[in-house]
Parts: structure tokens; sequence; C-alpha cells
């Protein structure tokens, strides 16, 4: 028996590392990504601190994009471990690894008869929705955001088990939701509706009283949380701009975009797509529907997934990886809807000579998956061609003198973060536009013909022949 239990662990692994791992084999990352890494890098160099985030000189001299708490904890990471790009491939594996951990607790304690198929089926979902890899690669503030908010609804739904200590768990709940506020703002105290849900559910189990008392004391916590920040002046300074640049700019639509319903296209896509090709297996394995189980644990982790995504409706401002925190409560409704049917088509189809299989055929899809990931450049292709294949080298934190002369090179020299975190991660160094002064001078192959470059002070150091870009440096530099 222990041997066929491993070859659904082995599954599970298999469906991550394919999924998820060999996505962070390619080269590139994510603008965003670029931007936390490098200020979490320079926050674990000493230069700044944990209120007082720094990108470059000119682009995000002060970080208020969003709370510190999610780029400090990259911080620790560059401070154990060195400045290394690893930590950029690894981190979101990491925090992904939690997760799932995280899941397959709350799957324990909501179906502890069913925990261990019932968490492995979870786990298969969670890592079948197609969100979930794209945001674990590009290390967005998302995961360790979510990684808070479950643990809030864990200490919650631990809250239901032992009673008597209601108020140890109730301040756990709001420790972890402070510190998703933290990370990612309001969007993560959607929690709070947890007790709430429960109660419309759980009447009879879960009475009024116990509600208003859990509440009680989260608000307590809570309070003097908010009062002990208040009277500290950094926080509270980073918070009233972070609030009026991030917060309110983005409800008004003074920060851009017009896709009010795309989150709510995405969770469609996401569930639905899961959801319907669960149906299908059932129908091809001819499983009776009425072996789904349609339970009110069902139906409270639908109503906490929809409500951690749909409150963001109300900004125009979205993007579809917004609903990376609604996933793992989708994925544990959906295994404790069709739980019994897929033990049914498994034990159908082979039961575990079908995991074996499946699980040799997942090994070959590794192999040959990770082959051309690690081949895979088509991100960032330009900058890693004439730069990092090209080793060239820079002194440390240079400033590189812009010229551009049409809108696109200007675009991407000084207002678009994928040019300018790509130098900033690898090298330390930032853009300025025309100051002839600088040590290093930039053009492209678009804007040669207008950006004349002093041969007799420039000499060039990219490749022979370059993709996009065009690099010189002062004779006098030694870059050593």
């Amino acid at each position: 028996m222990k041997q066929n239990t491993s070859h659904l662990y082995l599954f599970i692994m298999l469906i991550f590392a394919l999924t998820t791992i060999t996505r962070v084999l390619a080269a590139g990352f994510h603008p965003d990504s670029l931007v936390y890494m490098s200020i979490a890098r320079n926050m674990a160099d000493g230069q700044y601190g944990f209120w007082d985030l720094h990108f470059t000189n000119h682009l995000f001299n002060h970080f208020y994009e969003h709370p510190p708490l999610g780029i400090y904890l990259m911080s620790l990471f560059f401070y154990i471990f060195g400045d290394t790009i690893l930590i950029d491939k690894l981190f979101g594996v990491f925090f992904g690894l939690l997760i799932m951990i995280e899941i397959v607790a709350i799957y324990h304690l909501v179906s502890p008869k069913d925990s261990k198929s019932g968490m492995l089926l979870a786990l298969f979902y969670f890592m079948a929705f197609p969100m979930t890899s794209y945001t674990l690669e590009n290390n967005l503030l998302e995961i360790p955001a979510t990684f808070f908010t479950l643990a809030s609804v864990y200490f919650f739904l631990k809250s239901l088990v032992f009673k008597e200590n209601m108020i140890i768990y109730a301040l756990l709940f709001t420790a972890m939701l402070i510190a998703g506020f933290f990370v990612k703002g309001p969007v993560t105290l959607f929690p709070l509706a947890l007790p709430f849900f429960y109660f419309l559910l759980f009447s009879k189990e879960y009475p009024l009283k116990n509600l208003i008392t859990f509440y009680f004391f989260v608000l307590i916590f809570a309070a003097i949380s908010i009062i002990l920040l208040y009277n500290y002046a950094p926080a509270y300074n980073y918070f009233s701009i972070y609030f009026e640049h991030q917060i309110l700019s983005s409800i008004n639509g003074s920060r851009g975009g017009n896709e009010h319903f795309k989150l709510i296209s995405q969770l469609g896509i996401d569930f639905s797509s899961i959801f319907f090709v669960s149906i299908i297996i059932m129908l091809i394995g001819k499983i009776k529907f009425k072996t789904l189980i349609i339970s009110r644990i069902f139906w409270l982790f639908l109503f906490i997934g929809f409500s951690a995504s749909l409150p963001l409706e109300i900004t125009p401002r979205q993007h579809d990886y917004y609903i990376f925190p609604s996933l793992p409560y989708f994925a544990i409704a959906l295994s404790l809807f069709f739980s019994d049917s897929v033990k049914q088509v498994v034990h159908k189809f082979g039961g575990y000579k079908l995991i074996k299989g499946l699980n040799f055929l997942l090994i070959l899809a590794l192999i040959s998956v990770s082959y051309v990931k690690l081949h895979d450049y088509k991100r960032h292709k330009n900058f890693y061609h004439d730069f990092i294949e090209a080793d060239v080298k820079l002194k440390p934190n240079a400033t590189i003198s812009v010229c551009a002369d049409n809108e696109e090179d200007d675009y991407n020299f000084l207002s678009n973060t994928e040019f300018s975190g790509n130098l900033q991660r690898y090298y330390k160094a930032e853009l300025i536009k025309n100051n002839v002064n600088e040590s290093y001078y930039l053009t492209t192959t678009k804007s040669l013909l207008h950006c004349k470059v002093d041969s007799d002070k420039y000499e060039y150091i990219g490749p022979a022949k370059a993709n996009y870009y065009l690099l010189y440096k002062l004779k006098s530099v030694n870059t050593n």
C-alpha cells in the first residue's frame, strides 16, 4: 500500500516539476519580478531600509507601489545566499511548495476522513490552473500574499476545532491578515469574510455568539496594530503615500486600465476549464453524477475563493494573475466535489497501474520540456544576446547615458521597466537621458544614425553583431 501511495506522491511532484519548475529554466524574468528583486537586493546590501524601498535614482527612487513586506522577504534570501540569479528562479517555487503544504493542512482540517486522496487531488487541481504556474514562475507579490491569507484561513478553521483557544487563533488569524496586508495591501483582507460565510452555512454548529466573539478579538488585535502603525512615523508616511498613489488612483482609473471584467473572465476560464474537463473524464469513465458531493464545505471554499478576487472589480486596473489568491480555495472546492468520482475513474482504468504509466510519460515529458526551456531565450532576447551572452562588463553602480531617436526606443529606455529592470538586476546599472559626461553611452540599431558616437572618446563593447542594443564606454573607464 505504501508503494502504491508513493506513486501518487510522485505523480504530484512530477506535475509540479512539469508545470512550474520547467518554466523557470528559461532565460528572462517578468518586469515586475526584475523590479522587486532589484529592490530586495538593494535592501539586502544595506543601502535602503524596510520603509525606504529604492529601485534606481531615476525610476522608483522611492518605491510606493506596494507595501514592503513581500520585497523584504525576498531580501532575506539575498542576505542569506548572496546576489545570485537562482533566487529569482526559485523564490516562487519555494513559496509555491509552502502554499501546497497549506492546502494539504486545510484540506485535512475540513475532510480528515478523505485527507490523503482528497488532498492530492486538491494539489493536482491547484497546479492544473493555468495561472498557477505563470504566477509562481514570475515571483509576483500575489505569491507571499497568498501564503499569508491561506495561513489566516487555516487558523480560523483551527479555532473551530479548538474552541477553548479562540483568543490565540484570533490573534494568529489577525497577524496573518496584517502580514498579507503588508505584502499586497487591502486586497488581502478577504479572509475577514470567512467567519461570516461559515456562520451562514453552519449556523447551528457556529452560532452568532461565536461569530461576534471571534470578530471582537480580531477587531481588538487589529486596532492595536493600527494604533501602533499610526504612531510610527515611517510606517504612517509610507502608507499615506501608498494609499494616495496606488489605491485611490487605481480605483478612480487615473493609473490606467479599462478592463472591469477581466478578472471575472479569467476566473471563468480557469475554473470552468478544470470543472468541465473533470466532467468529461467522468463521462468517459461512465461514472454516475450521483457520486458528486455538493456539501456546505464545498460552498464555503467556493465563496471564499470568489471573495478573494471579485472585489477587485472595483478598479479598472486589472491583471489576470490577480486571481491567484483564489485558486487554492477553488482547488479545495473542486477536490471536495469530485473526489469520489475521480477515485472511481482511476480505479476503473487500472488504479495504481494507470498512475505508474502516467508517471513514466510525465518523466519523458519533463526531460523533453526541460531541454527546450534551457535553450529558450525568447523573453528579453535582445538584452540577453547583446549583454549577457556577449559577456558585457560594467563597473559597479554604473550610470548609462541613452540616446533615442524614436518613440519606441525612448519608451524602452525611460518608461518600460523591462530593460531598466534587467540592467539593474544584472549590473546594478541605471539609465539617464542624453548626459554626455557618463562613462557609458547606449543607443539602438534604430537610433544609431541620429545618435552619433564620438569614436575618439568611446569604444564599442557589445557583441560583433548586435540584435538591438549598442553599448559604448569611455576609453578611460576600467570595468575590472
